[in-house]
């Protein structure tokens, strides 16, 4: 490991620490994906109409899937504290956000008023304090 990797996570503890998260995280997806049922999928698909999912973590976030595999890549940094990581986490939260900018233009032309109304009572990564009108 680099120096500057050891200077960065000085405690084997932080990585266990970091590690348990993960699997905690992970075991978060598998209940999101299962919520999802049959409307789970990698990418938008213009030819399947899905239902609008409000229910479990969904009720008071947009994107639970995307925001566990965000913290699912802090907790790699965490373990694996390297410049590569580090890089690779900021390009994966981009891709997230860009990912999540273009299912929810997806989501407004399928589910219209629903969706807005929706995406008003909900934050997109984190759940929102406050909900705005559509």
């Amino acid at each position: 490991m680099p120096d500057f990797a050891r200077e960065l996570a000085p405690y084997a503890a932080f990585r266990w620490l970091a590690a348990v998260c993960a699997v905690l995280l992970l075991a978060l997806t598998v209940e999101c994906w299962a919520r999802m049922g049959r409307n789970w999928r990698m990418g938008v698909s213009l030819e399947q109409h899905t239902e609008l999912v409000t229910q479990g973590l969904y009720r008071s976030i947009r994107h639970p899937i995307y925001t566990l595999s965000i913290l699912l890549m802090f907790c790699s940094v965490g373990i694996i504290p390297t410049l590569p990581m580090l890089v690779i986490a900021a390009m994966h939260v981009t891709l997230m956000v860009l990912k999540a900018r273009n299912e929810e233009r997806h989501l407004r032309r399928t589910h219209g008023d629903a969706y807005a109304a929706y995406a008003a009572s909900t934050g997109r990564f984190f759940p929102r304090l406050t909900s705005r009108r559509p």
